[in-house]
């Protein structure tokens, strides 16, 4: 998991998840009320806040929280993209990495015996 550099919004955590899965998207948590999915691309001016529920504890994303994400994605949507690359992807393509390599190890492994 890597916290998001691009902004910080005060009383929210938002972060991606290592390993994650496309689309693009980070996670907003709200503690004990809400932890929502927001897809960076898809979100803009024009459509709004595109975004799910992933876990809702108490209460609902208040149209102020949705707003204000909203903002900080189309103000920083090239910046959230990189890192996106940077720490999501990087991290599988560094897992798929370890996992041909244990697999060549096994191989070898194998071929002595």
């Amino acid at each position: 998991m890597g916290n998001v550099e691009a902004f910080v919004i005060t009383g929210l955590k938002c972060y991606f998840g290592s390993n994650d899965h496309y689309p693009q998207h980070f996670e907003v948590l709200k503690r004990g009320h809400w932890l929502i999915r927001v897809f960076i691309i898809a979100s803009g001016k024009k459509n709004g806040l595109d975004w799910n529920y992933k876990k809702q504890w108490k209460g609902e994303v208040r149209s102020s929280d949705e707003a204000l994400i909203l903002a900080m994605v189309v103000q920083h949507k090239r910046r959230l993209l990189r890192e996106w690359d940077q720490k999501v992807v990087a991290a599988q393509n560094r897992k798929e990495q370890r996992r041909g390599h244990q697999k060549k190890s096994e191989g070898a492994n194998a071929s002595r015996d």
